[in-house]
């Protein structure tokens, strides 16, 4: 017999509800009690359900944080022991029908059930399910059909999953890592069906707790434990009390297994005024990845005009994705970029990077492209064995001017195309390598072409490995055992050996191609003590070149006349001493700071005996710069293509003071090396270099507060010149600002192949409140009058979006005496939505020390 409804009685109350009832809800985030007494405005259901939703927006405790706020899941076991008592049960009954099963427990002023198809509670409801709760006015059930439907002031949720366990606290609950989209729902009303476990709710304001959003919309539908459908959609990730940007969508479909929404139709809004239309949307929800367009990015140039990228995003598989950018150009025909990234279990991972112009208007109709490929690989069964491929190839030399509308591209003059297998252990470093590059036409800072002769060699291929003896340990097994006399010795051992190749197509020298092959063999016995040290090293160095057969005929000789072979012993002795005293400098800083001090005199001294090496040919060795640290080393090259005749000896002199904390607040040294005999052995044509001296060398960094760093160093000629000169300031006064000036100042010098140049750089990033700061940064030529690089630019930041425009004058480095560019480029980022940009890199790029204070302004909420 059916029941008819019946009119409540408190009584009901009393009925063990949970022996027997089963539904599975829309899951439920309780908003407090306090909710329900709110006076609302019911004749706007919309704000109505706004108003009611806010209250779950928790305000921080810092009044000037950019987010005033936090959506957050109440707790959901603060219920749970007074619904049992409430219902007739033990709380030991509670925790084991939530634990084990999906029968529910339910509170309520009043209650009605029967055993057949009708059920009823009204007043204060409240019903909890596996821990989820659900909030109503009244709710009413049929067991048979598995249809409930709840009226007056609804409130649902859907929690999303928590990697942190055992800790229920909403502060803790703001930062665990979630998975689900975390909706807090306020509704008129509410239909489910427990069967089909599917759902629908009117006039619904919504909020994420996963990426901060809310929003309203007409009619919201659960179709499945992972995905809800909204229709006519109000959407931001503003918080309530500050809507600066929406999106107003037809519909936005949100999905918790791929952690992807999409609205379609949907229209960008500033305030109320629309600035942009989308048909199709993609976005995420959580930080996983899936498919959909990403926000376009526009900027403007002087060569360019307009320019506008659309890129797409395609999620292929957990281990491969892809994002396609067709780009437009007022002056150009369109562009089609994309980008394929792996991950293999066996092969590595690796990145093509690609792009077609047809037919460029701005270049005769010329077709345009590039192509960059890298690929890296480690052995899973071999310790620090590994492998990795380059690939550059660019259509023509202006390329990577053209189509990088701030230059964040570097222009290197050759690009890489290299593949190569590196191993290395505690005693062994290894690397085999084939080597080419593509090199593009460009000019000096002089203004002078790039001549074939200035190429770089090709290596087919290039062995470096070096090798350190290990010191003997008990013998196991048929492990060898070094005699423990030569224990006392570090022993070491240096192969780098290659074919280099590199046609002269343009008469500027005679092709020089050919066989190189290096080796040293070293020895050194460190005598140590606690006052300092004494080193004597003993080393012999061969040299051996060969040139093949192009080279042979370009220079009409034979091969008996084309092979070179040097061999060249070395002896050195290096001492030092250490004076510790325990204070600050004078004692200027003992009771700020503390610490010790270090002085320790030095004296190097090196010996290698003059072979002839004219006829050898240079394939990729370079002088070093005049350096305090160079100073102390055995040669003045870089490269193994020549042995250097040294007879030298260097005093050196450095200080240290290290303050109580372990900082070191100052350390510098100052060195000069006196030649015994004149150095006979150049790169071309063995010049000599006749000078008694090197001059004087120093360098020295300090931080005499705390957020400023300076860093110099600079040398002097024999006749005491200078020779050159840098430096780097840089002021940290907080977190969110960075300030640095810089320059170098480089005479030239022949005898080493120094070129001049005259150059300063500055930067100055600062907030002006925040949430407006200022980012800029120049690089300026003095030496040719220009200005190489400068930018300006204003970033806002709050809760809601990020929004950046920057102009930018720059030059091709490739041709620094061509026109310069100007570029400006605007930027929105909306929070939780999209992050990050081109301008970002860039800055970062350009400034020392812009990644960290980058992180802590985009921390400041």
């Amino acid at each position: 017999m059916k029941s008819q409804q019946p009119t409540p009685h408190k009584s009901y109350a009393k009925r063990r509800l949970n022996a027997s009832i089963r539904v599975a809800l829309f899951g439920a985030s309780l908003l407090p009690m306090s909710v329900l007494a709110q006076t609302t405005d019911d004749t706007n259901p919309k704000k109505s359900s706004l108003e009611r939703l806010s209250s779950h927006y928790h305000a921080k405790p810092n009044s000037e944080a950019r987010c005033q706020g936090v959506w957050v899941h109440p707790s959901q076991n603060q219920t749970q022991p007074s619904l049992a008592k409430t219902l007739g049960a033990d709380e030991n009954d509670a925790a084991t029908a939530t634990e084990g099963d999906n029968r529910y427990y339910a509170q309520a002023d009043y209650g009605y059930y029967d055993n057949d198809e009708y059920a009823e509670l009204s007043g204060n409801v409240i019903l909890e399910q596996n821990g989820q709760q659900v909030l109503a006015d009244k709710i009413t059930f049929n067991p048979k059909t598995g249809e409930s439907h709840a009226t007056g002031q609804v409130v649902f949720g859907d929690s999303p999953a928590h990697t942190a366990a055992n800790d229920d606290s909403a502060a803790s609950k703001t930062s665990e890592s979630q998975t689900g989209a975390g909706i807090i729902g306020v509704a008129g009303e509410l239909n489910y069906n427990a069967n089909t476990q599917t759902a629908t709710a009117q006039d619904v304001a919504f909020a994420s707790t996963t990426i901060g959003a809310h929003g309203h919309a007409k009619q919201m539908q659960k179709q499945s434990d992972s995905q809800y459908k909204m229709d006519e959609v109000m959407f931001t990730t503003c918080p309530p009390t500050e809507r600066k940007w929406h999106l107003d969508a037809q519909s936005i479909e949100l999905d918790t297994d791929t952690g992807r929404g999409i609205a379609k139709n949907s229209t960008l809004k500033i305030k109320d005024v629309p600035v942009f239309y989308l048909p199709y949307f993609n976005f995420p929800i959580d930080d996983r990845r899936a498919s959909g367009f990403l926000l376009p990015n526009a900027g403007l140039n002087s060569s360019d005009g307009l320019q506008v990228a659309t890129p797409y995003y395609l999620n292929l598989a957990p281990n491969f994705d892809a994002t396609l950018s067709p780009t437009v150009f007022t002056n150009r025909n369109p562009m089609l970029g994309a980008e394929f990234r792996y991950l293999t279990e066996h092969y590595g991972a690796g990145v093509l990077d690609a792009a077609y112009l047809p037919s460029d208007r701005k270049r005769n109709d010329e077709d345009r492209h590039h192509v960059f490929f890298d690929h890296n690989w480690r052995a899973k069964n071999i310790d620090n064995l590994s492998a990795y491929a380059t690939y550059r190839s660019v259509s023509d030399n202006n390329y990577l001017s053209d189509f990088d509308t701030l230059g964040l591209t570097n222009n290197p003059l050759n690009l890489p195309r290299r593949i190569g297998v590196n191993y290395f252990n505690e005693y062994l470093t290894a690397d085999l390598r084939a080597e080419t590059f593509q090199t593009l036409v460009g000019t000096n800072n002089d203004g002078t072409p790039i001549l074939d002769k200035d190429k770089p060699y090709s290596r087919l291929p290039q062995l470096a490995v070096n090798f350190t003896l290990p010191k003997s340990t008990t013998q196991t097994g048929e492990q060898w055992q070094v005699p423990s006399s030569l224990d006392r010795f570090d022993i070491k051992a240096q192969h780098n050996s290659g074919y280099f190749k590199k046609s002269i197509t343009d008469n500027s020298e005679t092709e020089k191609s050919g066989v190189r092959v290096y080796n040293q063999l070293s020895a050194s016995r460190p005598l140590l003590r606690r006052w300092g040290y004494f080193t004597p090293t003993l080393s012999l160095h061969h040299l051996y070149a060969s040139y093949d057969e192009d080279s042979l005929q370009m220079q009409n000789i034979d091969r008996s006349e084309g092979s070179y072979q040097v061999f060249a012993p070395q002896i050195s002795f290096d001492t030092a001493a250490f004076f510790e005293k325990s204070g600050s400098p004078f004692g200027w800083f003992d009771d700020k700071w503390g610490g010790y001090q270090v002085l320790s005199p030095r004296l190097k001294y090196s010996h290698t005996p003059y072979k002839d090496q004219q006829n050898i040919p240079n394939f990729e060795t370079s002088f070093a710069a005049i350096s305090y640290d160079q100073l102390l080393s055995d040669s003045w090259f870089l490269g193994h293509d020549r042995i250097q005749d040294m007879h030298a000896i260097t005093p050196a002199l450095s200080y240290r003071y290290v303050d109580s904390s372990g900082l070191t607040r100052f350390d510098g040294g100052v060195a000069q090396q006196f030649y015994l005999d004149d150095f006979r052995v150049g790169i071309d044509d063995s010049q000599e270099y006749s000078q008694g001296s090197s001059g004087v060398a120093w360098k020295l960094g300090a931080q005499p507060q705390d957020g400023l760093w300076v860093d110099a160093g600079g040398s002097f000629t024999h006749a005491q010149k200078l020779n050159h000169f840098t430096m780097q300031l840089r002021y940290q006064p907080n977190e969110h600002s960075l300030y640095s000036l810089g320059m170098i100042d480089r005479k030239e010098n022949r005898a080493f192949g120094q070129l001049p140049l005259q150059a300063y750089t500055a930067s100055a990033i600062f907030p002006i409140n925040n949430r407006w700061r200022i980012l800029s940064q120049a690089q300026y030529d003095h030496r040719n009058d220009r200005l190489l690089d400068a930018l300006v630019g204003v970033n806002y930041e709050d809760c809601c979006y990020g929004f950046s425009i920057y102009t930018r004058h720059y030059r091709n480095s490739l041709n620094p005496d061509d026109k310069a560019n100007n570029a400006i480029m605007a930027e929105i980022r909306l929070n939780g939505i999209t992050s990050g940009g081109r301008l970002s890199r860039l800055m970062s790029d350009k400034v020392v020390g812009y990644d960290e204070t980058q992180d802590a302004w985009q921390r400041a909420y």
